[in-house]
């Protein structure tokens, strides 16, 4: 897709990065999440958290450049992982989606190395980004990428643990 521009986000486009949000999780992690959990998310508490969160810069989207569409979104900073592993990755992708109906279209995968580069211009050497286990057209995406399997931790969403797995890349 040659039409699209990666640029960071702007106010204007928390309401269309929000729906992306809660769209991509209702489908992709449809048989891996609590069902109940995944119907309960809610576009107006989603804006809300990205309008605190926006502020911090570290939100990138991908636009499409003819209709003003948002169609991906990344976020990405310094390495919040909690544990006493992979201390050499400095940097991390927190968040990486591409709009539903949208994948295979090179969006993924942009996000990913603007993301990079971004995170080496910060003085970043090494990044990490945790995906569901379960998730496996994301690992694959990850793997194809580059991404190193690290590890795996546990992380509780709507009090339920589920599984994720480390990626690791050079930067």
């Amino acid at each position: 897709m040659d039409n699209i521009v990666i640029e960071k986000m702007k106010e204007d486009g928390i309401e269309q990065v929000a729906k992306i949000l809660i769209d991509s999780w209702k489908i992709a992690y449809r048989d891996i999440i609590d069902k109940t959990f995944l119907e309960n998310l809610s576009l107006e508490e989603k804006i809300q958290k990205l309008k605190e969160q926006y502020k911090d810069g570290g939100y990138t989207i991908a636009r499409n450049k003819d209709t003003n569409e948002v169609v991906g979104v990344t976020r990405f900073g310094k390495r919040l992982d909690e544990l006493n592993r992979f201390t050499e990755y400095d940097g991390e992708i927190y968040a990486l989606y591409v709009k539903p109906g949208l994948l295979r279209k090179k969006i993924g995968s942009r996000l990913l190395l603007h993301a990079k580069e971004k995170l080496k211009e910060q003085g970043n050497h090494k990044m990490i980004i945790w995906c569901l286990k379960e998730n496996e057209p994301s690992r694959k995406f990850y793997e194809s990428m580059g991404g190193i399997l690290l590890g795996e931790k546990m992380r509780n969403i709507g009090g339920k643990d589920y599984l994720l797995v480390g990626y690791g890349y050079e930067i």
